[in-house]
């Protein structure tokens, strides 16, 4: 996993899962964030509770980000005053991706209230061959700072009903004792307009001291109140060169155990060498879910290959009903080419041992600068296609991904994919391609298209093609 050390990378950060484009609540959304001036800022990207992806296309210029994605601390450089911005990038294990991008508002010393922002999103979706209407998404929000709090209203509309409105309002705390601290709480009212009824609250409260991030949440479902409420307790940071992610939940309304989730990584022991390790523990109310250890860039020695370098990774996982080895070899030179077998190693329920071996597919991965990648993905086994691929229906999966030209120092970024299924009389089985283009008009502006033709709908074979076209843009 690749993370953060004391401030984040240009790239890196993630987790993992899958989410389908268009009409989808977006992974990335755009955000406000106010700084008061001199004062390190904690800010969340995007819902922790989701495992994903998370890259930092631009840093901010005017300032440093500590802290592990999607929670992470902005600090502003000494005497800097006005906007400051962090785009970023949102992807699954499978492809699925959105960009985001967040503003940062450093005020001046002792002004307490700050302009407003508004927040427009929206999505427009059509089919063919009859350019046929499929719906629709439009979210909108304003945010302002006042004296003493932070307040925001946001509200979503789909072509079903008007399906959402969030107000948001957050204070500050802050002393001096035993060292100057600042312990920002926020609370999240969640309503369905169509009932009307409340469908969630959330009081959350987060603050960084030197070392760690410290985060508590509150969360009350309104329609499943006893068993949809939980409280969780996340802690992160590092011990030396060992970065940590502790995550306890409490589920039901009369707190019980729900789950501890655990991340270690750093460095390997060797002194010198790239190779670094990951380790990943759950454990839930029913007991052991699953412990997973990752030993990455393990460099292979080549006398003579030159600038030529080999790397070998390797993942165990082990959960209740199977035990997984994953091994990757990289190939590094102006580029960086992954080959990455897909294996399932069927051990006994008990004990260690190896009762059987399926190579159940394949994955090559290219890095070519700059900044683009190719991802051809097979599977060989009809059975494990969606696991492949993401999809049930096709096997195999082209990719190519990678920056547009950016405006006023926002990123933009496509991506087109190629589907294939067995048995098909079309060339190679070519039965479904998209098309993704998020495209910048400003720092706070992104313009996107996306394109899906062939076999684009399982349940309708007479739709041939979906367009959705949308936007981002913070005012």
């Amino acid at each position: 996993m690749k993370q953060r050390a004391r401030s984040v990378g240009l790239v890196g950060l993630l987790a993992i899962a899958f989410v389908g484009w268009g009409a989808q609540v977006p992974l990335a959304p755009m955000q406000v964030v106010f700084v008061p001036s001199g004062t390190p800022t904690p800010f969340l990207l995007g819902e922790e509770d989701r495992d994903l992806l998370y890259t930092i296309l631009q840093l901010p210029a005017n300032g440093v980000l500590v802290g592990i994605p999607p929670n992470l601390t902005y600090i502003p450089e000494p005497g800097f005053i006005g906007n400051d911005w962090v785009h970023y990038l949102v992807q699954t294990e499978t492809g699925g991706w959105d960009l985001g991008t967040v503003q940062l508002v450093v005020l001046t010393p002792g002004e307490t209230i700050g302009t407003f922002a508004l927040i427009s999103e929206g999505e427009l979706i059509w089919s063919g061959p009859t350019f046929a209407w499929e719906g629709y998404r439009f979210l909108t929000e304003v945010q302002a700072r006042f004296t003493y709090l932070q307040q925001s209203f946001r509200a979503t509309w789909t072509d079903i009903a008007f399906t959402s409105l969030v107000t948001r309002t957050s204070i500050a705390l802050e002393g001096a004792w035993p060292s100057p601290w600042r312990l920002p709480i926020t609370l999240a009212l969640d309503f369905d307009p169509s009932v009307p009824a409340l469908s969630s609250w959330t009081v959350d409260a987060r603050t960084t001291v030197p070392g760690a991030t410290w985060i508590a949440t509150f969360y009350y479902s309104g329609t499943e109140p006893q068993t949809g409420s939980y409280i969780a307790f996340r802690v992160q940071g590092d011990i030396g060169p060992i970065t940590f992610d502790s995550r306890t939940t409490f589920v039901t309304l009369t707190p019980t155990f729900g789950e501890q989730r655990l991340t270690l990584n750093g460095p390997w022991i060797c002194e010198g060498c790239p190779t670094k390790w990951e380790l990943q523990f759950v454990q839930s109310k029913g007991g052991f879910e699953f412990l997973s250890f990752l030993v990455k860039d393990i460099e292979i020695p080549c006398p003579g290959c030159g600038s030529i370098r080999t790397f070998f990774d390797l993942k165990a996982t082990f959960t209740v009903e199977e035990k997984k080895l994953e091994p990757a070899l990289r190939v590094t030179s102006d580029f960086v080419a992954c080959v990455k077998p897909l294996v399932a190693l069927a051990m006994p329920q008990t004990g260690f041992g190896l009762t059987g071996f399926d190579l159940y597919g394949i994955e090559i991965k290219c890095d070519v600068p700059p900044g683009y990648v190719l991802r051809l993905l097979t599977s060989f086994n009809s059975v494990k296609d969606a696991r492949v691929t993401g999809y049930v229906q096709f096997f195999e999966l082209w990719q190519l991904e990678g920056p547009v030209v950016p405006c006023c120092g926002n990123p933009g970024r496509f991506q087109i994919s190629l589907y294939f299924k067995r048995g098909e009389q079309s060339l190679f089985g070519f039965s479904m391609g998209n098309l993704i283009l998020y495209f910048p008009l400003s720092r706070g502006v992104l313009l996107n298209v996306g394109l899906k033709v062939g076999e684009v709908d399982p349940h309708d074979l007479a739709k041939t093609w979906i367009l959705t076209t949308g936007w981002k843009a913070i005012f």
